[in-house]
């Protein structure tokens, strides 16, 4: 995806930086000493609380196989992140009821079913292309990672082709990029928590990419990754919005960051497999960890 300003060079950074939620605090070191992390507004009405969406999408650029719904939070002095199923059933007039398929439909729609779902509707996006991680990965020289199953699948008609073997090893870029991609094997075997489980796996590689970005080798790196993130991220953020809330988004530190997943259960409803959320445990996860619009 190609950006269209120059802001938006800063603006990739920001939005990588939110979904490997550790590395902010990196960045700050990487320049002169002065804050370079930024944090983009959004969602909601009062200017503490801004909440916005991260997702990645998959190669035809119209499903998203990650999204998280980002909230900075100055007025409690915290960030929380909901990592949503791409497979979370949705009440909706499409024919596919998957919240993955919104963003086809314009990201208004996105916006409107992850406000259905959590009672926040986000209106500030960056949409990451799963190129992305790969050139950040490679950018990197890799990171080790603790693959927690066999990884085996084979699509010819989407030229997918993911092998790799459980254990701790080190991944470069395409290897990446396969354990992002993986759901299930072709015999119908994965994860055995279900999306649950891939979005745990999901979370591993965010911490792996941190722990690599804030290593003494993280800073010989930073330059490539920085324009690796360029390349292929888009967004809606603008720079007086980066701006206006980079002091406020350094004060809350790494150590005051959550991430959360949407509480559910996997189901089959005529078929089709969903990940169908509990709509009390939902909200009292949302009460508890976000404000709410």
């Amino acid at each position: 995806m190609k950006l269209k300003s120059p802001i938006r060079l800063i603006i990739v950074v920001v939005t990588f930086l939110i979904v490997i939620w550790m590395c902010f605090n990196f960045f700050i070191a990487l320049k002169t000493g002065e804050p370079f992390s930024f944090f983009g507004n959004g969602g909601n009405k009062d200017g503490d609380i801004s909440s916005f969406v991260v997702a990645g999408v998959d190669e035809d650029g119209y499903r998203t196989d990650l999204i998280l719904l980002c909230q900075v939070n100055n007025r409690d002095n915290k960030i929380s992140v909901l990592q949503i199923p791409r497979d979370t059933r949705i009440n909706n007039k499409r024919s596919d009821k998957k919240i993955n398929s919104a963003y086809y439909s314009g990201f208004d729609v996105m916006s409107a079913e992850i406000e259905q779902v959590t009672g926040i509707r986000p209106d500030k996006y960056a949409i990451v292309g799963f190129d992305g991680f790969c050139d950040i990965v490679d950018a990197l020289g890799g990171v080790k990672i603790d693959v927690p199953i066999r990884m085996k699948y084979d699509d010819p008609t989407q030229d997918l082709h993911i092998d790799l073997q459980p254990g701790v090893q080190k991944l470069n870029g395409e290897k990446a990029e396969m354990y992002m991609r993986f759901r299930k094997s072709n015999d119908g075997g994965g994860y055995p928590e279900g999306d649950v489980g891939r979005l745990a796996a999901h979370k591993q590689l965010y911490d792996a990419i941190a722990e690599k970005l804030m290593s003494p080798s993280g800073i010989i790196h930073a330059p490539s990754v920085f324009f690796a993130i360029k390349k292929n991220t888009e967004t809606n953020f603008t720079g007086g919005e980066i701006v206006s809330l980079m002091k406020d988004a350094l004060k809350i530190g790494k150590d005051n960051v959550g991430i959360y997943t949407l509480p559910g259960e996997g189901k089959y409803i005529g078929g089709v497999s969903y990940f169908v959320h509990y709509k009390t445990k939902t909200e009292e996860l949302m009460k508890e960890h976000f404000v709410l619009d």
